[in-house]
């Protein structure tokens, strides 16, 4: 894992038009960009085009940024915003409100070494029911910390929300799997 320093000095040569600098951006960040937009919509185009005008916006205004500490959680709500916009104005689903039935979706990789076992590939099976059992905001609180390993203020962030309420979202999702998969367990 590289350090924050480097980050943040590949984004100061980017912002001054090093444009290595802009390749190794978007060739660190794109996997874990397009992985986190295929979660919002599973719109795999959508996905893809936005996360290019992300990125062409991003070198159009090089001039004009800031200062950015921590590059993926500034990337990420970057590509949230400019993904809600544009399935806004197309009129497609779109994350909303976690009560309102929104779709943040919870898909496991069959690459993985571990699943080619039957009883891995039954657990996973099972987490990932237990997963798509929680609300839209669970699903995504669980998904930036577990699988994007963020810290508690830069889910906050990125959710806009409270960091309180990542704490409160992550402690009743983590509590729900854990009911889902005991009670599955007992049958």
């Amino acid at each position: 894992m590289e350090t924050l320093n480097d980050d943040t000095s590949v984004w100061q040569s980017f912002k001054a038009g090093d444009k290595d600098s802009f390749k190794t951006i978007y060739f660190k960040y794109y996997h874990s960009l397009f992985e986190y937009g295929m979660r919002i919509t599973g719109d795999k185009e959508v996905v893809k085009d936005t996360i290019h005008d992300l990125f062409v916006k991003l070198w159009n205004n090089k001039l004009n940024l800031g200062n950015v500490t921590a590059l993926r959680g500034y990337l990420l709500v970057s590509l949230r915003s400019a993904l809600y916009n544009n399935l806004k104005k197309s009129n497609r689903k779109t994350i909303v409100d976690s009560n309102a039935g929104s779709q943040f979706e919870m898909v496991f990789s069959v690459e993985s070494d571990y699943i080619r076992k039957e009883t891995a590939f039954v657990q996973s099976q099972k987490l990932m029911n237990a997963l798509n059992l929680l609300t839209a905001r669970q699903k995504e609180v669980i998904y930036l910390r577990y699988f994007e390993e963020m810290n508690y203020s830069e889910i906050a962030t990125i959710m806009n929300i409270t960091v309180k309420a990542v704490y409160k979202l992550t402690a009743r999702g983590l509590e729900m799997l854990h009911s889902l998969l005991s009670s599955k367990d007992d049958q």
